[in-house]
């Protein structure tokens, strides 16, 4: 057991929190490193990054990779083994003595037109109201994009391969800097060997302009964030519209024909969804889409898909064994093995006040779900 994003990822949270993957989780450790008050190379050779090394050396699970452990424990492929088949190659010629980061997550802010149910301030600006009233969280509308960070970032990565770019919504968030960031490595003669990854709601289609800038690079992969289909889509991906997201999606089908763009699905299998798993594969398949990437809820904890008590766990199971996809039937085990019942009553009380404060319904877009509630 061993991942290699500590030494070869940076990632970048909307609030610019540093990190060595976006799965890892920070609560566990006392210095939080920040590029709004920390340079990269300071975090580079911290004691905080040189312990999660040491700890994956001795073939240990750091506390912070405790997403990807319950995801590979419960037989589920997790971010460290998706990353290590796609960069396979690259890693076997990485040298670990070399502390140069080749792939990169960078969000430029949280910038965003919608509220998902399963997001939260942190990722989107839209949430802030709904989170100060419900929860009595307050998190500012951020850029974290400083005048130095590309000298920074590039001192770093003089050899990077890979930049993965979330939200906030990357076509609302940041856009000049990031474009800035782009040119940087197009005037360097750089990009030809870099291939982009953008997470998007599909809300918002990128003009002309991005796929100029675009057309330099080695690869551009569009994975397009879906949690549902038609009324489930446009519950948890709040306030969305599910016929313009199709409209936009078969305008990326579309720009298939250009030979460095690629699409991909992610799906967040939350509470609201588990049941539906086999409904979203069906639909993907329809479409001519390729086989989404599933990721688990974590945090909020009451919206993890193991959140429903034994008997809704037992339907859950019913519907997904009668799927024909095989990452459907996956999901099984994490549903049956998997206990975060002790949130059910927290999850019920905090849907009811969404669904007050959105004008929304889970009843009626959930129906096979709703005698629960």
């Amino acid at each position: 057991m061993f991942c290699y994003s500590p030494w070869t990822n940076i990632d970048f949270s909307p609030t610019g929190e540093i990190k060595p993957c976006c799965k890892f989780q920070t609560k566990h450790y006392n210095k939080i490193y920040n590029i709004n008050q920390d340079s990269i190379t300071n975090y580079a050779s911290s004691d905080f990054l040189k312990r999660v090394k040491t700890e994956f050396t001795n073939s240990e699970w750091p506390v912070g990779c405790e997403r990807c452990k319950i995801e590979e424990e419960n037989g589920i492929e997790s971010k460290r083994q998706l990353d290590y088949a796609r960069w396979k190659d690259q890693y076997q010629l990485y040298q670990l003595t070399s502390n140069s980061f080749i792939t990169a997550s960078i969000p430029f802010g949280n910038t965003c037109n919608l509220k998902c149910i399963t997001c939260g301030p942190v990722a989107s600006s839209k949430w802030y109201n709904e989170a100060k009233d419900i929860y009595n969280i307050t998190v500012k509308h951020r850029k974290f994009f400083k005048e130095d960070f590309a000298a920074d970032f590039v001192t770093n990565a003089p050899d990077l391969i890979h930049i993965d770019v979330s939200g906030g919504e990357p076509f609302l968030s940041g856009v000049p800097e990031h474009k800035e960031l782009l040119r940087y490595y197009i005037s360097a003669g750089q990009a030809r060997y870099i291939t982009l990854h953008y997470t998007t709601n599909a809300t918002v289609f990128p003009d002309e302009e991005w796929w100029e800038l675009w057309a330099h690079f080695k690869e551009i992969d569009m994975q397009l964030s879906i949690d549902g289909v038609g009324k489930r889509f446009e519950y948890i991906r709040f306030p969305a519209d599910w016929d313009n997201v199709n409209c936009y999606i078969d305008q990326y089908i579309k720009k298939l024909t250009l030979s460095n763009f690629r699409i991909s699905i992610s799906h967040t299998v939350s509470a609201y969804n588990i049941y539906y798993l086999d409904e979203f594969f069906t639909w993907c398949n329809n479409k001519g889409l390729p086989r989404p990437w599933l990721g688990r809820v974590h945090s909020p904890a009451h919206m993890r898909p193991s959140v429903w008590p034994s008997e809704v766990k037992n339907k859950i199971v019913t519907n997904l064994k009668n799927s024909k996809h095989p990452d459907v039937i996956n999901w099984i085990n994490l549903i049956e093995n998997s206990d975060d019942t002790e949130y059910f009553e927290l999850f019920k009380t905090k849907l009811h006040e969404h669904d007050n404060y959105r004008k929304l319904n889970f009843s009626i877009t959930f129906p096979e779900l709703a005698e629960f509630v």
